[in-house]
């Protein structure tokens, strides 16, 4: 049977005379950075003949994927499998806050580890602690949400935000640090007069509000004042033949008017949910869901138009089908994850790429149809896995040798790395973090960077 990423990846490869050297520049522009060391002795005099070694540990760039099936195994050992695959790869973890599984019954949240398990949504305390003790950065996902509410919830606006208020305090109160960004409000494109309910689970009808945004997210600025604040909407809504637009696209404009009216917005969430049927009809089908959301052009366009508002924009949930585990389907999966990835990671304004199930078997309803994890159900790694291994821990990592007197110049991508210096049988290992935003000063004036290296 055919498989139509082949023509998405023969449309994307048309353009290759122009994307590959462009996101070649982007890669090198903004994902890395000129750094110096210098090596000193306790007396601040500079040391020649040193050995060093850089090693590059993590990045400063958020690849991620939600922790929805934390402790979702039926043993240890596939549970911490499962961690492992997580670890190795992703930095960044979407923790879920749904509040129909988080408090079913009114003012018993689901904090606690011991708390009653509900599938794909782990207590909150266990995705925290998995993150602290394996150095992964937080988004919390979603604080008010048109969707996945408790049957409790009241149907009077005003009570209705009274109750609002006091969730998000409870989470502020005990996770108000622990989350670097939150998505305040998702997928609110379609989102109008509830009473009518669409498919039957919008059910927040304070959103008809004409100020719906702006309170949400003064609220969410009120209780989580360190956290970057999100907006998200899905793939379709903001990349589709029929929603994008350039600077006339709705979500564009929607954005643009409430930071008019100083609304928080502080985050910009594009959704990636290509669960499309496999031999959807190509061919003379200018409607394709995929044609225009996967064309590089159109993709680059949007990401440079929705960077011009000078906010940080996250792929925030992808899914790219196999559709099973037939070896050329999973091939193409990976070969198109490759394209993407690059792509997004060219692009200065993205600061995060989340994809959405890390296994097959775990994604909700139908989506299970498409096989859209990293891994097999077993756990094991497809070549998605793989690519994504080679992209994150390889190609985009830097690690170098070299023996300096003083001084030590590099380039590299922005991250924490691991500095080994020895001289005189003298030796010293430390962490550091080479990142743009450390001085304020421009990369290239990599002077003004420098860090200090003692050795004895």
């Amino acid at each position: 049977m055919s498989n139509q990423f082949e023509n998405v990846i023969k449309e994307f490869d048309k353009y290759s005379y122009y994307t590959e050297g462009k996101i070649a520049r982007g890669i090198e522009e903004h994902r890395k950075g000129q750094f110096a060391l210098v090596f000193k002795d306790g007396a601040g005099n500079l040391l020649r003949d040193v050995r060093v070694r850089v090693k590059q540990l993590s990045h400063e760039f958020n690849f991620g994927c939600n922790l929805f099936c934390l402790d979702h195994y039926p043993t240890p050992e596939k549970n911490a499998l499962w961690e492992e695959k997580f670890k190795k790869i992703f930095n960044y973890a979407v923790v879920p806050l749904y509040w129909d599984a988080l408090e079913p019954q009114e003012g018993k949240p689901r904090f606690a580890e011991d708390s009653e398990k509900v599938f794909r949504r782990p207590a909150v305390d266990r995705s925290v602690r998995f993150c602290r003790e394996n150095g992964i950065r937080m988004k919390g996902h979603c604080l008010v949400y048109n969707s996945f509410n408790p049957a409790w919830m009241s149907e009077n606006n005003r009570e209705m935000k009274i109750q609002i208020d006091r969730r998000l305090r409870a989470l502020a109160e005990r996770y108000g640090e622990d989350f670097f960004d939150v998505d305040v409000i998702n997928e609110m494109y379609r989102i109008y007069k509830n009473c009518y309910k669409g498919m039957g689970c919008r059910n927040l009808q304070i959103t008809d509000e004409q100020e719906h945004e702006k309170w949400a997210f003064d609220l969410a600025k009120k209780y989580f004042p360190h956290s970057r604040l999100f907006w998200n909407e899905g793939m379709h809504e903001v990349l589709g033949e029929a929603n994008y637009s350039g600077f006339r696209s709705y979500y564009y404009l929607a954005i643009k008017e409430a930071l008019s009216r100083g609304v928080p917005v502080e985050g910009i969430g594009i959704q990636y949910h290509a669960n499309v049927e496999k031999e959807y009809k190509w061919e003379g089908n200018p409607w394709h869901p995929l044609r225009h959301v996967t064309n590089p052009l159109r993709l680059l366009d949007a990401l440079e138009c929705y960077g011009s508002l000078g906010l940080p924009i996250h792929i925030s949930e992808i899914s790219l089908p196999s559709y099973g585990y037939d070896e050329r389907d999973e091939e193409l999966q990976a070969e198109v994850t490759k394209r993407l990835m690059r792509l997004w990671f060219s692009e200065g304004s993205v600061s995060a790429i989340v994809w959405w199930n890390l296994a097959d078997k775990t994604a909700i309803g139908d989506e299970n149809l498409y096989h859209s994890g990293l891994l097999r159900e077993d756990l094991s790694e497809k070549p998605a896995y793989k690519a994504l291994d080679e992209l994150i821990n390889r190609e985009w990592n830097t690690s170098l040798s070299a023996e300096v007197s003083g001084r030590l110049n590099f380039r590299g991508f922005y991250g924490e790395y691991e500095i080994e210096a020895e001289r005189g049988g003298k030796k010293t290992v430390q962490k550091i973090r080479l990142c743009r935003d450390n001085t304020g000063f421009d990369n290239r004036r990599c002077d003004f960077r420098a860090k200090e290296i003692v050795i004895g």
